[in-house]
């Protein structure tokens, strides 16, 4: 089973699998659409504001908060797999880069579990488990740029650039 893919082979929306001594977890979410075409160009870092994963996931899947990212990184270093990465996760909302508007269709979302309260700091687990995803999308797409939901949507969100260890760089 590929890290990466949509759903287990068996089509269960709630499935594990194990690798790198971390669970990879399947959660579908229905919140995602079409990329329409474009390519990914672009991987963009979230945090998702949460005290508990749980909460974060059965939030992304309810029907009402038509929000979700392709990945969401556990405090353990799991990682919940929510949307295929060939579907575009409605995660960056009103966004631009470089020219490019609303860039869902352009690029995979990885969101922090993390409050975001300027305490909470990613753990070691979750950086380990971050790099591996990436190095994931970097071998399948051709990943212009690392960014932040804050650097494509400034003075609407600022995640995950309040976690007192969040460096973009360790990421790029």
């Amino acid at each position: 089973m590929s890290a990466h893919s949509e759903t287990p082979s068996d089509g269960a929306s709630i499935a594990a699998a194990t690798t790198h001594q971390r669970q990879l977890l399947y959660r579908r979410s229905p919140h995602y659409g079409s990329r329409r075409g474009a390519a990914v160009r672009w991987v963009v870092l979230h945090a998702d504001v949460s005290p508990r994963e749980s909460a974060t996931l059965d939030w992304l899947c309810d029907p009402r908060s038509q929000v979700s990212y392709h990945v969401l990184i556990h405090r353990n270093g799991d990682l919940t797999r929510l949307v295929a990465d060939d579907r575009a996760a409605w995660a960056c909302g009103v966004s631009r880069w470089k020219g490019v508007e609303y860039l869902n269709r352009h690029s995979v979302s990885l969101a922090f579990s993390n409050r975001h309260d300027g305490t909470e700091e990613i753990t070691a687990a979750q950086r380990a488990t971050a790099l591996w995803q990436l190095s994931v999308w970097r071998a399948s797409y051709p990943i212009e740029e690392v960014l932040t939901h804050a650097m494509i949507s400034p003075g609407r969100k600022t995640d995950p650039d309040r976690i007192p260890n969040f460096r973009l760089e360790d990421y790029a």
